[in-house]
């Protein structure tokens, strides 16, 4: 009996010390835990996540792809590109952070850097319309296009949105604008407030700072652009004066066949005690029924009241743009209402055959413009995917990934070649409507 009572005393000490042992094991293992999750390890933790790259979701939709431009370091690689690029062009690609990235935040980061502007061959192949010239019985003659642009040279416009001065994103959009008229259309460029400072010294020279650069005259592409590198951003915004001259070089050539328009391009209000609500309305008002459109630059709210109050008794368009982008949309957009107000007179027609024969033409010249989309769209797919060789050769991503990345790169490539696919199912369909509407004045005469 006493033997048992100690057999039993003994299992209970050693079961005891296994729980204390337990215990101590438990809190060392805490204690590990505690400092492997120590405050400077999250910090550091916080710092990386901090660090780590945030790209935008890649557009998937044409139009998106199509509006979004070039990626940052595509705009880089052009200005100095000769030819088709090599893996020289993506060495930036070293720096590339692919660590904790998954497969599409890798191709969202590629397009943001290596994305193509699109705008070169689509713009040809979306304002193609079929002009049948002399050879159509319905030939639409516009209204001939007379356009006075009035630019703000304030010394304001110096300013930087997006990376790039406000002055040369304003030069740019009006260039593409010029080039876009309307073959036949008349076009002046006057600008305001270029001479002097923003001081108050140089107020009073600065306020009669209002200079006609572009008499005018028919589009001349070189001329029209040699007028725009004539000037910077100086002074101060005396854009009532500039209105009211604007009138004037309206009327060199204004007549019963033309459209009178003012595009004024501003970033701020009136500075020099004139009223430039009022000029417009005498605009409108008088034998010119001109209409002062007005694009406002990255304005304040004080700002845009007034512009919009120019642009609402001139009878024209008011935007208030921020951007590139934005610039030239709203441009394009503005032209495009002018050209859907001219008048159309009927001419004669000529023979069939002629006609046959242009339609020819006309299919071919969407041909050729689909073309240059498709062949656009295959070097973007090249260049992506030379990106993606890069990281690859770096041994910095393995087959999978670079597979995976390649198919993302390719239904991007499929979308812009199903959409150019469609514009020129259209733009060929609108040839033959436009051809059987011509056949069919013709058989009535």
């Amino acid at each position: 009996m006493k033997k048992l009572l100690l057999t039993a005393m003994a299992a209970l000490f050693f079961l005891m010390a296994g729980c204390n042992n337990d215990e101590k094991s438990l809190k060392d293992i805490e204690g590990s835990a505690e400092e492997v999750n120590s405050p400077e390890d999250k910090e550091v933790e916080a710092e990386e996540a901090k660090s780590a790259p945030e790209f935008s979701p890649a557009p998937t939709e044409a139009k998106d792809i199509l509006s979004s431009g070039a990626g940052e370091k595509m705009e880089e690689i052009q200005k100095t590109a000769q030819g088709k690029l090599t893996k020289e062009d993506f060495a930036a690609m070293e720096d590339f952070p692919v660590e904790d990235m998954t497969v599409e935040d890798m191709f969202n980061g590629i397009v943001e850097w290596y994305a193509m502007d699109y705008s070169s061959v689509h713009d040809p192949l979306i304002n193609f319309e079929p002009d049948y010239g002399e050879y159509g019985i319905d030939k639409k003659e516009t209204k001939q296009l007379n356009i006075s642009v009035l630019i703000d040279a304030s010394g304001s416009m110096k300013a930087y949105v997006g990376g790039e001065q406000m002055m040369a994103l304003a030069k740019d959009a009006v260039k593409r604008f010029g080039a876009g008229l309307p073959e036949e259309s008349i076009v002046s460029l006057r600008v305001y407030g270029h001479e002097g400072t923003g001081t108050t010294a140089d107020k009073e020279m600065s306020c009669a700072s209002n200079e006609l650069l572009y008499n005018p005259d028919f589009y001349e592409e070189n001329s029209f652009n040699e007028a725009l590198s004539k000037f910077d951003a100086a002074g101060w915004t005396p854009l009532a004066a500039a209105i009211k001259a604007g009138g004037e070089d309206l009327r060199v050539n204004a007549s019963s066949k033309t459209q009178n328009m003012i595009f004024v391009v501003s970033d701020g209000v009136e500075t020099c005690g004139g009223n430039p609500v009022e000029e417009a309305k005498k605009l409108a008002d008088s034998d010119l029924q001109a209409e002062v459109n007005v694009l406002g630059f990255n304005l304040d709210s004080e700002g845009q009241k007034q512009l919009k109050k120019v642009a609402e008794e001139g009878k024209g368009k008011y935007a208030n743009v921020k951007s590139k982008i934005d610039f030239q949309k709203t441009f394009q957009s503005m032209l495009a209402e002018a050209n859907a107000v001219v008048r159309e007179l009927n001419q004669k027609a000529v023979h069939g055959i002629n006609i046959n024969n242009h339609t020819i033409r006309l299919n071919d010249q969407v041909l050729k413009l689909h073309s240059n989309f498709f062949d656009f769209a295959a070097e973007e797919n090249s260049n992506l995917r030379m990106a993606v060789n890069v990281l690859r050769s770096d041994d910095r991503i393995d087959n999978e990934t670079q597979f995976a990345l390649s198919d993302l790169i390719d239904e991007r490539r499929a979308t812009m070649r199903e959409y150019g696919e469609s514009i020129k199912k259209e733009k060929l369909e609108l040839i033959k409507v436009t051809r059987q509407e011509i056949f069919d004045a013709l058989n009535e005469s």
